[in-house]
C-alpha cells in the first residue's frame, strides 16, 4: 500500500505541477522581453499557491480547488509562451486602455 501511495497519490499530483512550473519557467527565460515578462509575472503567481500546496495540510477539497487553479493558470502560462510578442503588446495595451 505504501509504494502505491506514493506513486498514485496526492504527493505525485503535486509533483508533476511543481514540474510544469519548471519547465514553463525555464521556457519563458529563453524568451524576448514582452513575452518573459508576462510570462514571469504569471508564474510568480502561481508559485506562492505550489508551495502551500507542498507545505501545508490541506483539506481534500481545498488541495482540489487550488490544484485545479494551478492546473488553469499553468495552461494560461503555457499559452503566453507560445503568443509572439505583438501579441502580447496588443493584449497590454488593451488592458491599459481598460484600467483608464
Amino acid at each position: 500500500m505504501g509504494i502505491l501511495s506514493h506513486i498514485l497519490g496526492w504527493n505525485w499530483r503535486v509533483r508533476r505541477l511543481r514540474k510544469r512550473w519548471d519547465r514553463l519557467r525555464e521556457k519563458s527565460l529563453r524568451k524576448k522581453n514582452p513575452v518573459r515578462m508576462q510570462a514571469l509575472e504569471r508564474l510568480d503567481m502561481i508559485a506562492s499557491n505550489l508551495s502551500m500546496l507542498e507545505e501545508q495540510r490541506l483539506s481534500r477539497i481545498d488541495r482540489a480547488r487550488i490544484s485545479k487553479e494551478l492546473e488553469i493558470n499553468l495552461e494560461e502560462a503555457k499559452a503566453i509562451l507560445e503568443m509572439k510578442p505583438g501579441e502580447v503588446q496588443a493584449i497590454q495595451t488593451k488592458k491599459r486602455m481598460q484600467k483608464q
